[in-house]
């Protein structure tokens, strides 16, 4: 006969393996997740192509650089213009339906390439291909949201910015190939990547494992984003200013190997390439072992290691060290970030998401423009390694300030912030 301590030892047993399964069955990701992130990545690499192929075209035919940035302004303007009315419509409607709506949205701008071609012709077409691009890299998010468990926001996320990373490298390869081998047949290509995309976004009925906040008036809801947005506004403030001191690589690469190094171009391409190349390896490592709790300390420690790896750009006089250094930073950047989005995801309440993401990516955004600008002028009183050596030295009180303000980001819950407005 059993002993009542037999019972209770088989009764946790049985308990643990159940739990152990549950978790199991709840961290498999559905198809709805892979098909939509897989339609991402084929518009993901559509656009990249055109751009490479299109920017390169127009310097060929109007020797003009000017003509052809016009391009990036088109695509950063009309993304940081649709932020606020995209957001807007993700927590008004079905997310899977803006998804495909996103692809038409691509395809109508790429069979405008078919009808001739001509500079206003280019830029109206990239208009409604960037339009429908943001709108689908935008609501892609809010389908993770409300068709996954939030034991599978970090998996998810993890996944998703290794698809990020390794789309936008093989866009820009593939653009730059089809310049040399497929220039007459380029449209016909990219339309073939939209129409896969937008098969693959076919739309699905809403469902969330999250509890719908109860409706409430629109000024409500103002009070509501206001609310959560000076939640996280110590956190805010660190993003843009990392985000900011970023760019000082971006303004700085060429003329640092073409300037500085005296490296040939093949460096550099290298350079560029190493960075996605270590997100791409660093993402798995977000979800296995150590890595796979959040641990705010460690976030602040990996932002603390950016400063060490930005001066041995500064002092370095190695193409291939840089090169290397690039890789480290790549691979340190998804510790950093998967976490952190993964927790924005679960702590911005159902209703508002929309919104606040599309208040996040122009305030971080907001950083680009203003620092590049700042860099730039930097550059004419002073050499490069002596700015990136200031950069180094800038983001050992950014780490500091984050060892403070990330633990409190991720104490934060969506469920005291409902206690608040309830108030």
């Amino acid at each position: 006969m059993l002993t009542n301590f037999q019972i209770s030892i088989g009764t946790c047993l049985f308990k643990g393996w159940y739990l152990t399964e549950r978790n199991s069955a709840i961290e498999h990701l559905p198809s709805v997740f892979f098909r939509f992130l897989i339609s991402r990545a084929f518009a993901a690499i559509a656009v990249m192509a055109y751009l490479t192929f299109y920017m390169w075209l127009i310097i060929v035919l109007y020797h003009s650089v000017f003509l052809s940035g016009m391009i990036v302004t088109i695509y950063l303007s009309v993304d940081i213009l649709l932020s606020f009315p995209i957001g807007h419509l993700i927590d008004r409607h079905n997310s899977t339906v803006l998804n495909m709506f996103s692809s038409v949205l691509m395809l109508s701008g790429i069979l405008l390439m078919f009808t001739g071609f001509s500079l206003p012709l280019l830029y109206f077409s990239t208009g409604l291909l960037v339009s429908g691009f943001s709108l689908k890299v935008d609501s892609f998010p809010a389908v993770m949201k409300r068709h996954l468990h939030e034991v599978q926001f970090k998996r998810a996320v993890s996944i998703n910015y290794m698809s990020v990373s390794a789309s936008s490298l093989i866009g820009t390869l593939a653009g730059g190939l089809s310049i040399i081998f497929l220039s007459k047949s380029f449209d016909y290509a990219i339309l073939s990547l939209v129409i896969v995309s937008l098969v693959l976004s076919w739309p699905v009925d809403e469902v969330s494992y999250r509890s719908r906040a109860s409706d409430i008036s629109s000024r409500g809801e103002m009070k509501y984003i206001g609310s959560f947005l000076l939640r996280i506004s110590g956190f805010l403030i660190l993003a843009f200013f990392i985000n900011g001191l970023f760019i000082s690589l971006n303004t700085y690469s060429s003329g640092l190997f073409h300037l500085i190094l005296k490296a040939s171009p093949v460096y550099y391409t290298m350079f560029n390439i190493a960075l996605p190349l270590g997100m791409i390896a660093g993402s798995p490592i977000t979800t296995i072992g150590y890595f796979k709790k959040d641990r705010p300390i460690l976030i602040s420690i990996m932002i603390l290691l950016f400063s060490p790896l930005i001066f041995v750009l500064a002092v370095s006089s190695n193409p291939l060290l840089d090169i290397i250094d690039a890789f480290a930073i790549g691979l340190i950047l998804p510790i950093i970030n998967i976490p952190i989005t993964a927790n924005l995801m679960r702590i911005i309440p159902q209703n508002i998401y929309g919104r606040v993401m599309s208040f996040l990516k122009i305030f971080s955004s907001g950083a680009s423009p203003v620092m590049g600008a700042v860099f730039s002028t930097l550059s004419l009183f002073s050499s490069i390694p002596n700015i990136l050596l200031l950069v180094a030295v800038l983001v050992l009180p950014l780490a500091v300030y984050g060892m403070i303000i990330i633990p409190r980001f991720f104490k934060i819950g969506d469920h005291g912030i409902h206690q608040d407005l309830a108030k």
